[in-house]
């Protein structure tokens, strides 16, 4: 997979992702990373300017836009505290804190209707991605992070154990799924219009043995992924992010996905050598985003690095954290993590 005596220094970013996904040798693994900046995610300007300068200073291979984690549920009722800065030790930072739910009883997702994506939250975040189209001016692949229906359920209840006591009754729930899928084929049919590689579909901690069954899943989530997947089916490419510990990432082995990410170092789920016999797809991880990244040393993150491509062999691998990085994760660590991939990491 990766001839770098041959094709060194030659590979620009976009075409090093590229011939990744077509099966083609390449210089190198590609390489990236996310992360929130909660105090910059507030308006579209800074959102955009926030993650471009993240972009010129570590060089990734490709962006991932990492918006606040509720803006997919603000237009329909779900305010944030954003002025309550509560401190997250030792991060040093602070995210906003659910102020009020709008789903307390069956009948309340009867209340949930489509909404028009170019307005409000969904249209601030399209404004965003344009501008960082703008920015990025055709220099890198980017995409935009969309969750999954049943996530976007959850967070109108804003309780997971309130959560799943209406999905274990299960009245109304799928009308506001139907309300919520409607809404982000619209959304995703727009990030396509404006220029995205692709989208990162997330479903944050509804797809773990810890919160829901593969049943519910298979009833409450799959059927609505697939739409708002099958709508994203003409981008570039299109990455599946299961998230949490003791995930049930086979479930996801139809996928029409290109990509999938996954945090292969929590307890419960499957490392790379594992999943290569049922996936295809390109993998995205191999970096511990919890202990390594944060506590480890730069040279404990280049040796898990080498592990991980050790554990891929010779499947596709985009090295980078299974979930979103830690905003206190050192820049050493970062570094170490980018920069050895330059220097040749050993590899099988």
């Amino acid at each position: 997979m990766f001839r770098g005596k041959r094709l060194i220094d030659k590979l620009k970013h976009k075409e090093r992702l590229e011939r990744l996904l077509s099966g083609l040798d390449i210089d190198r693994p590609p390489v990236s990373a996310w992360r929130h900046f909660y105090e910059n995610e507030l308006t579209a300007e800074d959102l955009a300017d926030t993650m471009l300068a993240f972009q010129q200073k570590y060089d990734w291979d490709f962006m991932k836009i990492n918006p606040r984690a509720c803006y997919h549920v603000e237009d329909w009722g779900v305010r944030y505290n954003y002025s309550n800065k509560v401190e997250i030790i030792p991060q040093r930072t602070w995210r906003p804190v659910l102020e009020y739910a709008v789903v307390k009883s069956e009948d309340d997702w009867l209340k949930i209707k489509p909404l028009d994506p170019e307005v409000g939250c969904f249209g601030e975040q399209l404004k965003a991605v344009d501008l960082i189209k703008r920015g990025l001016d055709g220099r890198l692949d980017f995409v935009q992070t969309v969750f999954s229906p049943l996530s976007i359920a959850a967070d109108l209840v804003g309780s997971d154990k309130a959560f799943k006591a209406l999905m274990e009754s299960g009245i109304n729930l799928e009308s506001a799924l139907e309300s919520i899928t409607l809404t982000l084929e619209k959304y995703v049919a727009k990030l396509l219009r404006i220029g995205v590689s692709g989208i990162f579909f997330a479903t944050t901690q509804w797809a773990t043995r810890d919160n829901i069954s593969e049943e519910q899943y298979l009833q409450y989530g799959q059927p609505y992924d697939l739409r708002v997947l099958k709508t994203a089916r003409k981008a570039k490419f299109n990455i599946l992010h299961v998230c949490k510990k003791f995930n049930m990432l086979p479930l996801f082995k139809d996928y029409p996905v290109d990509i999938l990410n996954w945090s292969k170092h929590e307890p419960g789920n499957m490392d790379f050598s594992q999943a290569d016999k049922i996936f295809s797809q390109v993998f995205l991880g191999g970096m511990d985003q919890i202990q390594t990244l944060v506590e480890g040393s730069p040279h404990d993150v280049v040796t898990q690095l080498e592990d991980s491509l050790v554990d891929a062999g010779d499947h596709p691998l985009i090295i980078g954290p299974g979930c979103s990085l830690k905003p206190g994760t050192p820049d050493e660590n970062l570094r170490a993590m980018r920069n050895s991939v330059n220097k040749g990491v050993n590899h099988g």
